[in-house]
């Protein structure tokens, strides 16, 4: 007894962090009405219709139309989850509806758990206290986050698998474990059954098993390992998008197409590659079109990102007390300027970092930075611009931030 209370005081400052991080996504979760918070869930071929179809069927469906293109993890566990609360609850076939909103129940979960994973990422490396509460209250309680714990989509399951998935790389470059690297491929494997971009955490572990290979004097045993993780992840992350090449003739890495002509679609206006990529309207930042701040057919991706960073797409409007609001907004445009000029600086001395840590870091922002690129200019609509597509850069820049400690 003595011990754990000696271990509470010796962590009391990561409970309360703790505390407060999981009561945020609890307050969500429990006080916000269905579908505030949500994108791509009720209309037909979203995701509560792909959980809906399993949950009666138990099969995956027969088309790839809209979010049914996408890997079914998330659809599968949402609808083995209405299967057991169903016997519990006065629900009937006219309202699913209701049924499925319990399941944000499962993105409380998933976020909880990534905020531990995170930590326990952080307990990897040899960093001072505070710079692992810093990183780790910016995690806990940064408001993107906290509204993305409230989301039916896929976004939290494939986080989760993304943040274990650098856990688990950061484990096994440590020990070359057997048991580690198995755990890894089936969290990567898994992972691209819930969003097929979890699979971008191969730009962080390949250079990480590469490098362990080549340090290891090309072992057998290593080969081994990596043989293993090679014949587990390669057939359970590719058999999602491999059953619909075949079946529906879809391409690896399909993403669902907006109409052109659409107002989501980008391409539809006069704005050049320099609106959208290359400048930043600093005059948009404090208007839109709801009461608060938010352009749904924003054009300036980087505009967007802080904004949905902040508020996500949604009218957070509440006479009184707007001006709390404007603070975090202002508050997060303050992060992400310190978090890239940090970011800039340890890029430029890179050949004098010599943490793990850090270099980590850079490769986490580059990693978000081109990804969020590239998807928006290969598919230039502005829902694409939202920040849940690369919700890790938080991550990158708290990380680079820290570096001021």
């Amino acid at each position: 007894m003595k011990n754990i209370l000696q271990k509470i005081k010796n962590n009391i400052d990561v409970l309360v962090i703790s505390f407060f991080g999981i009561l945020m996504r609890f307050l969500v979760m429990i006080f916000a009405n269905p579908y505030v918070f949500q994108h791509d869930v009720d209309e037909k071929y979203e995701h509560m219709d792909y959980a809906i179809y399993i949950f009666k069927n138990w099969h995956l469906p027969n088309t790839n139309i809209r979010e049914f293109a996408q890997p079914p993890l998330n659809a599968i566990l949402q609808a083995v989850f209405m299967k057991i609360i169903s016997p519990f609850a006065y629900f009937t076939n006219a309202n699913l509806k209701n049924l499925y909103a319990q399941t944000k129940v499962l993105s409380f979960i998933y976020s909880s758990l990534t905020l531990l994973i995170i930590y326990k990422i952080l307990n990897e490396f040899d960093l001072s206290k505070k710079i692992r509460h810093f990183i780790f209250a910016i995690m806990a309680l940064y408001p993107g986050l906290i509204v993305m714990s409230s989301q039916y989509g896929n976004d939290n399951l494939s986080y989760l698998f993304f943040y274990l998935s650098l856990l688990l790389s950061i484990r096994w470059a440590k020990e070359q474990n057997l048991k580690t690297i198995i755990l890894l491929a089936f969290s990567i494997g898994f992972g691209m059954l819930t969003k097929i971009s979890v699979g971008l955490i191969a730009f962080l572990t390949g250079p990480m098993m590469v490098l362990t290979f080549l340090k290891s004097k090309v072992k057998k045993e290593i080969f081994i390992q990596l043989l293993v993780f090679g014949l587990i992840v390669f057939p359970l992350g590719l058999a999602f998008p491999i059953r619909n090449y075949i079946k529906f003739n879809q391409p690896i890495g399909y993403i669902y197409e907006v109409a052109k002509g659409k107002l989501l679609d980008m391409r539809r206006h006069n704005y050049s590659a320099f609106d959208r990529y290359l400048s930043f309207p600093l005059n948009r930042l404090l208007n839109g079109e709801s009461g608060i701040y938010h352009y749904k057919y924003e054009y300036n991706i980087w505009i967007d990102l802080i904004k949905t960073s902040t508020f996500d797409e949604f009218d957070f409007s509440f006479l009184g007390i707007n001006w709390f609001f404007t603070i975090l907004l202002l508050l997060n445009f303050i992060f992400y300027i310190v978090g890239i000029i940090t970011t800039i600086k340890l890029a430029i001395n890179l050949r004098k970092i010599k943490t793990d840590f850090n270099i980590i870091c850079l490769l986490l922002f580059a990693l978000a930075i081109f990804a969020y690129l590239f998807f928006n200019i290969k598919y230039p609509y502005s829902c694409n611009s939202n920040y849940r597509y690369i919700s890790y850069i938080t991550f990158a820049l708290a990380c680079s931030i820290s570096s001021f400690f």
